[in-house]
């Protein structure tokens, strides 16, 4: 029997997005400036196709992980804005992360990159914010101390993110070792657990 999907909202601006309730979410937020120009030409060219075809079509699935791998790609080299360096900042920026907490969501698995943040979430059976105004206040609340730490101002962050909803559990636990092995693959760590700037909420072993 076919799982009946809860929608609680879909919308679209540069990219699709669809908040599924009772599933985790995988979410990447990139700094602003965080690409070079041929990053972005590819980009918009996935943007124009997906706004050519609906969710589910077969070919979304294929085009939304063209786009999440052309994007990493370019930000693990870190050439464009790579802000999130410094401990001051990538403590606050953790505790801003756990906040989502206090708007209802579950945040099971996240990692600091140099210029981006991966983050796993779930609705929390309290209710809780629509995941766009979630991730919107996450943004806005540390936009603001991020410029103020760095003396500059200025969008800090790229105005739209990319999240998609596990469909599966193995999609689940997939995405849990893909975001603690970012750092590895980017070379800033030899292991996961000894890059600092994560929270893991799950097993060792997934």
């Amino acid at each position: 029997m076919a799982e009946i999907i809860h929608t609680e909202a879909r919308w679209r601006s540069q990219l699709p997005h669809w908040e599924v309730r009772g599933h985790w979410h995988f979410v990447t937020i990139r700094c602003q400036g965080s690409l070079p120009a041929q990053a972005r030409e590819k980009i918009k060219n996935i943007h124009r196709s997906l706004q050519e075809i609906e969710a589910n079509d077969p070919a979304f699935a294929q085009l939304q992980r063209q786009y999440f791998l052309t994007t990493e790609k370019y930000l693990d080299s870190a050439e464009g804005f790579a802000p999130l360096t410094t401990s001051a900042i990538c403590e606050r920026m953790l505790s801003a992360l756990e906040k989502v907490e206090e708007d209802g969501w579950h945040l099971g698995e996240a990692v600091i990159m140099p210029n981006h943040l991966h983050f796993l979430i779930t609705q929390q059976p309290v209710p809780s914010l629509p995941l766009k105004e979630t991730i919107e206040r996450l943004k806005g609340r540390s936009a603001r101390w991020a410029n103020q730490e760095l003396k500059r101002s200025g969008r800090f962050w790229q105005e739209d993110w990319f999240d998609r909803w596990m469909r599966h559990e193995s999609e689940r636990l997939k995405t849990i070792r893909y975001i603690r092995n970012n750092p590895v693959k980017a070379r800033l760590a030899r292991n996961w657990k000894d890059y600092p700037w994560r929270i893991s909420r799950f097993p060792d072993e997934v």
